[in-house]
């Protein structure tokens, strides 16, 4: 039988679960959602509290729960009770990882998922995948391309976006769902070791000479976070779509366009020189349309707009 926890209507108040809350989107989700809404904010061993705390998030609550442990995911079930709408982002943070820890991704980015699933009781599930499950492929795409990932993380991608739609299409469990296949975001409280983070912190202690491998050319497609949250806010709160969807900007810059518009941000010149070749491109982009037309979501954040805000994240005192 359909689980029906409380089928709220559009303009109601929420209660919404976030896994993976400690992580980049995590933080940027419990800034950016409306403050009427129960927050429940799930991350591993790492304590939200200060952050909470340090922001006023007073309608944020904290659950430390680890996802692959069957047991624990009982035990968060039991705290949290029902939920209007799960954001599952927990997941392996580093794709490149997964090639040789197979299981340990496996465990995280599939196993999770499932226990998930099968234990906590929510109306609507958003679950963010990404746009690796394309990995191979090169021009357009949309969810309606058939895809054959080799990297083991985008395996478990693919593997649990078709397990949250069995749950819902088959067991009934979820009210209504969206796969979300996410091209990338950069902003505040993103790893250290992404390229936006790494290099304008690099630009702002004085480095003005950049190596990159290959011809500079190669394309990211990314936003700035917001930009991301609003999207997610945008899925959340309308709970009549289930199926896949895009989350891309459609203005993918070339790593020279980043390194410059750090410069840029900075007030600085720089020196960009290339060597070597990247073992590949990314050959790929979304035609996918759907959260344009059907949600009317479009990313507001150029990108050297967005590095400024990065930028003017860094330079507060509590930042330094």
């Amino acid at each position: 039988m359909r689980r029906t926890w409380r089928r709220c209507r559009d303009e109601d108040a929420v209660k919404l679960l976030v896994t993976g809350a400690s992580g980049f989107i995590g933080r940027n989700v419990l800034l950016g959602v409306p403050r009427d809404w129960t927050v429940l904010a799930v991350s591993g061993a790492t304590d939200l509290s200060g952050f909470i705390n340090e922001h006023g998030l007073a309608h944020v609550t904290p659950f430390a729960c680890d996802l692959a442990n069957a047991a624990a995911v009982d035990d968060l079930a039991r705290r949290a009770g029902g939920c209007d709408v799960a954001l599952y982002l927990a997941a392996n943070g580093d794709p490149a990882a997964s090639a040789e820890r197979v299981g340990w991704d496996l465990q995280l980015n599939t196993v999770a998922v499932v226990n998930f699933l099968e234990r906590v009781t929510v109306d609507r599930m958003i679950y963010m995948s990404s746009g690796a499950v394309y990995d191979g492929l090169s021009g357009a795409v949309t969810p309606a391309t058939p895809v054959n990932p080799r990297l083991p993380y985008a395996i478990a991608k693919l593997a649990s976006e078709r397990y949250v739609a069995f749950f819902a299409e088959k067991k009934r469990a979820l009210a209504s769902y969206v796969n979300v296949r996410f091209f990338g975001a950069y902003g505040p409280y993103e790893a250290p070791r992404k390229i936006t983070t790494r290099w304008l912190r690099d630009v702002m202690d004085g480095q003005r000479a950049f190596t990159i491998r290959g011809d500079g050319q190669n394309l990211i497609d990314f936003m700035y976070v917001d930009d991301a949250v609003d999207a997610l806010v945008r899925l959340v709160r309308d709970r009549s779509f289930s199926g896949t969807v895009d989350l891309a900007s459609g203005a993918p810059v070339t790593i020279d366009e980043v390194v410059g518009a750090m410069a840029h941000a900075v007030g600085v010149d720089v020196t960009i020189r290339h060597e070597g070749v990247v073992p590949e491109y990314i050959e790929f982009r979304s035609a996918d349309r759907t959260l344009r037309d059907r949600f009317g979501f479009a990313p507001a954040t150029p990108f050297d707009a967005g590095i400024r805000k990065l930028h003017a994240f860094f330079r507060q005192p509590a930042r330094a």
